[in-house]
């Protein structure tokens, strides 16, 4: 047993290196310049590199349902303002925004920041949380509220890579990375609602993209008001852009995918899927419009309100 785990340890290490090689070479030659994060306490120039395989990961993450944000504001308390948090000890390689699209979720926010907090401190990576609620009035359209999460981000920002996730998805290993990659990510493949089968098409639950790789999509599409296909037409604008899909092996690339009602489904949801390959160049970054109606600084998350 002890020889099989220091097997898959190895073999993991070894996609990190070789991703970390290859995203670098990708920058070089494809990706415009990113800056990186600048921080605001000590000189982070003077720290050592965060090692791409910390010694604090433990794997296997039990998942804890039933706490409240109260709860969890009081066991994690070394987050800034705002949901920011970064490593003191070393320089973290990348700075990462996670971006959760959000709505009458509340008995989810808990067990959520419980889980996705712990997971990235273990993984030394310099993140920040916004949580992007769609305020009422219209269906809610989660693939737009993530285009609006990014270009608010990049504000606030920059950052290397941004993970679009979904708050009902808690993530079961510390081994499932919050890393840039040359390509698209798909980080949550394994997941429990579906018995944990990986489904090739599938880029639901949680997925990394950088700046460049978003940009060359053009975002999310705009039109998917309403449960259903948003999903699949960033996986069709992934495809149709020669880029490939990454993932971790499903053992730790497993997620719980927490209960609750289903949406009102999107009735047109399907075609627009049939046509996502012609319009996605129109449809996205480029014609995002939206209002940003409030902003709060929370002690685990930064939350925006926004009329889309």
């Amino acid at each position: 047993m002890a020889s099989i785990v220091k097997t898959w340890g190895f073999l993991i290490y070894l996609t990190l290196v070789t991703a970390a090689v290859l995203f670098i070479a990708h920058k070089k030659f494809t990706e415009p310049k990113l800056h990186r994060k600048t921080y605001s306490l000590g000189d982070q120039n003077r720290l050592p590199k965060c090692p791409l395989l910390p010694s604090g990961l433990i794997g296997r993450t039990p998942v804890t349902e039933g706490m409240t944000e109260a709860d969890v504001e009081k066991n994690i308390t070394n987050v800034r303002l705002g949901g920011r948090w970064w490593p003191k000890h070393c320089s973290p390689i990348w700075s990462v925004a996670i971006i959760v699209p959000y709505r009458d979720r509340e008995s989810m926010m808990g067990p959520f920041l419980n889980n996705i907090h712990p997971i990235l401190q273990r993984q030394l990576v310099n993140y920040t949380i916004y949580i992007v609620e769609q305020i009422p009035g219209k269906r809610f359209n989660k693939a737009k509220v993530f285009n609006v999460g990014f270009a608010l981000a990049l504000k606030y920002g920059p950052h290397d890579c941004y993970a679009f996730q979904d708050i009902d998805c808690l993530s079961e290993d510390d081994h499932n990375f919050y890393y840039c990659a040359d390509q698209p990510r798909h980080l949550g493949s394994s997941v429990s609602r579906f018995n944990y089968t990986v489904f090739a098409q599938h880029i639901g639950c949680s997925c990394l993209m950088t700046e460049w790789q978003v940009r060359k999509v053009n975002g999310w599409s705009n039109r998917y008001y309403g449960w259903g296909a948003e999903d699949d037409d960033m996986y069709r604008r992934i495809r149709a852009e020669g880029m490939e899909l990454w993932r971790f092996p499903k053992h730790s690339a497993a997620y719980t995918t927490l209960e609750h009602p289903q949406a009102a489904e999107n009735p047109d949801r399907f075609e627009l899927l049939k046509r996502s390959v012609r319009n996605y160049k129109k449809d996205g970054l480029s014609s995002l419009e939206f209002t940003l109606v409030n902003i709060e600084k929370k002690p685990l998350y930064t939350k925006y309100h926004v009329d889309v």
